[in-house]
């Protein structure tokens, strides 16, 4: 028999994200998951190494991950970015899908909908949002392809 132990919640607050928070295990939660997902489009010109542009945006993911996480909470030197978005389809003047996955490890079993973790994780997606997505030199990113 199959149980369903994972909880996922979506929350509508980010007028540009699709954004989802959840865990595998809810009964007993090691690790949550921030799912953020957008259509970026250039800003600039065409740029000759999306590549590199790619690559800062998840250094810089990482960057704001280490600063803002809370140490009580997560371990901070354990959390996993995985930025995707396609190199080979961004061409200026056309959106281009960007999924990110962040995982981060509990120090702590907190079930996800505890005040401490929502809370923790809204702050978090926020300054995610904010510092790193919103105030990117590269691309402009919406909820909708059109």
């Amino acid at each position: 028999m199959i149980t369903k132990t994972g909880k996922q919640l979506i929350t509508h607050d980010y007028m540009n994200y699709n954004v989802i928070y959840g865990t595998v295990d809810n009964k007993n939660p090691k690790s949550l998951y921030l799912t953020i997902s957008a259509w970026g489009q250039p800003i600039q010109q065409p740029i000759t190494n999306y590549t590199k542009a790619l690559r800062n945006i998840t250094k810089r993911l990482k960057m704001v991950l280490h600063n803002n996480l809370d140490s009580k909470l997560f371990q901070v030197n354990r959390t996993i970015v995985d930025f995707d978005m396609r190199v080979s389809g961004i061409e200026y003047g056309k959106r281009s899908y960007m999924n990110c996955e962040i995982t981060l490890f509990q120090k702590n079993s907190f079930k996800l909908q505890e005040k401490i973790i929502k809370d923790n994780l809204d702050v978090m997606l926020n300054t995610i949002i904010t510092d790193v997505l919103d105030n990117n030199i590269y691309f402009e990113f919406q909820k909708t392809k059109s």
